[in-house]
């Protein structure tokens, strides 16, 4: 569920970026291929999709587990175009096997309300998105009225990212960021608009940046509001 419905967010908001897609002749479309960076894998449930709309996908996880799992289906379904690497992104030494400004999209789906230091692992992240890259966050939506309360605490019934590993802490931010910004997140059960505009621009210094609402999550009878994020590296 979570994977189809990331899948559709992702062609209804940069379908017009991909290579192998339909709109793909538009002019927003720059690059002759689209080689993306998916941040938080966890089996490659959105790599089966979304494999057939690029050239190439790496899919890169901390979790042991979920890169063997999603390796697996790489090799037994026999997705050409697919990859899968157990890497920290902030460890230096890991992310070396990662090419410098070597993607044309970056995406995360439900990762970032799991992360201690969205700041540190933004930035590190730029570093793979090549100048005119798109970089896209997919996660859970926190309303105004209840950003500085936890917000859903059932998350991790929905997708299967880094739950060994993971748990609810209070997140930091930066220095950067406008207090507006670092009060309208108190948890990691999700995100403001608010904050993920000012830190798309003013953290990972990106342009063009859209936040808008994205197609809510049912489970278990409820809903549960969702957020897509993405712009443009011009620098």
């Amino acid at each position: 569920k979570v994977s189809r419905e990331s899948y559709d967010t992702i062609m209804h908001h940069l379908g017009r970026f991909l290579s192998n897609t339909s709109s793909s002749s538009s002019q927003e479309c720059n690059n002759p291929t689209t080689n993306v960076l998916n941040f938080g894998c966890g089996t490659g449930l959105l790599e089966a999709q979304l494999r057939f709309d690029v050239t190439s996908i790496t899919g890169i996880d901390i979790s042991t587990g979920m890169i063997e799992c999603m390796n697996h289906k790489i090799q037994e379904q026999n997705w050409s175009n697919v990859s899968a690497l157990q890497i920290d992104i902030l460890d230096e030494a890991q992310a070396a096997s990662l090419p410098i400004e070597g993607f044309d999209m970056i995406i995360s789906c439900y990762t970032f309300h799991h992360l201690q230091d969205v700041t540190a692992i933004g930035r590190a992240l730029m570093k793979y998105l090549k100048k005119g890259g798109v970089f896209c966050i997919i996660d859970f939506a926190v309303a105004a009225s209840n950003a500085e309360h936890n917000h859903i605490d059932h998350h991790h019934k929905h997708h299967d990212h880094h739950q060994e590993e993971q748990k609810h802490q209070r997140t930091h931010h930066g220095d950067k960021l406008s207090e507006a910004a670092k009060a309208s997140i108190g948890t990691h059960d999700g995100f403001s608009k608010s904050f993920l505009t000012d830190y798309y621009k003013n953290v990972l210094e990106l342009e063009n940046v859209t936040v808008e609402d994205a197609t809510p999550l049912s489970c278990d009878g409820m809903e549960y509001p969702t957020i897509v994020a993405y712009g443009r590296r011009e620098k």
